[in-house]
């Protein structure tokens, strides 16, 4: 995906220490930070867009809208294209995990909080670490921690996820909206985009995510032996056309790691 590729800037100030033992002697190993500025961009647009619509908003508006979110988190009664956005935020650690955890080993810093904390978050928590992140296009089994060769890597799993994020689309009331009303899901869901900053900003933390997730498929598909070039990229652009469910269905179909 270009949209979120991976070029890299280095920078010096931040040191992140490795130590290293030579005869007795501990020497320390300056290791510079690694910022990716398509992710870094994504993540200073996200924060103040989620900011700017927080503080023109009429007052109550979103509230209102958690509210009804908070006495029935499937049903809430509002714009069921939101509704499906607003759970599909909450799932979109999963996928993420599934990408990121392989890759994972000698970065900068570790993935799982950042990875836990979006589920809370989106990508107001992911994001650091997709900006300070390096591609690792080399892995085994044998490099993974247990729950990523046990559980992220496990195709039962996998397939679980696709199920969950797919019955989101279903639970939320959308692809019956979709079926019946499709203008007036449509016009609902713009209405409420531009009404609330709940809306217009999950809705964005939700596209930037999109967008991260495809971005990082070619890196894991050349971890699985997958070559470069433009399969790899028609296979992460195909992800975003159902967003959630499109890179959890390919965590599920694609090649597993090898073991050596």
């Amino acid at each position: 995906m270009k949209s979120l590729e991976s070029s890299t800037y280095n920078t010096q100030p931040l040191t992140i220490a490795k130590a290293k033992s030579t005869d007795n002697e501990v020497v320390i190993e300056e290791q510079p930070l690694t910022i990716n500025p398509p992710y870094l961009a994504a993540y200073a647009l996200f924060l103040s867009y989620a900011v700017f619509r927080s503080t023109t908003e009429p007052d109550g508006a979103s509230m209102e809208v958690l509210q009804k979110f908070f006495a029935d988190p499937l049903n809430p009664g509002v714009n069921e294209a939101f509704v499906t956005v607003f759970n599909l935020l909450g799932l979109y650690f999963l996928p993420m995990a599934m990408l990121l955890m392989p890759g994972a080993k000698n970065q900068k810093f570790p993935a799982t909080p950042f990875i836990l904390g979006s589920m809370l978050g989106g990508y107001g928590f992911l994001g650091p670490y997709c900006i300070t992140r390096t591609p690792r296009t080399t892995a085994n089994k044998s490099d993974l921690g247990w729950v990523t060769s046990n559980i992220l890597e496990n195709k039962l799993f996998n397939w679980g996820v696709v199920a969950l994020v797919a019955s989101a689309y279903v639970t939320s009331g959308f692809c019956n909206a979709l079926l019946s009303d499709a203008n007036g899901l449509l016009n609902g869901y713009v209405k409420l985009f531009s009404d609330t900053a709940i809306a217009s900003a999950s809705s964005m933390d939700f596209f930037i995510l999109t967008l991260a997730a495809a971005s990082f498929i070619p890196e894991d598909l050349e971890r699985r032996g997958v070559e470069k070039g433009v399969v790899p990229n028609v296979i992460a652009a195909s992800t975003v056309l159902v967003p959630g469910f499109g890179v959890a269905l390919y965590c599920a179909l694609r090649p597993v790691l090898g073991d050596e």
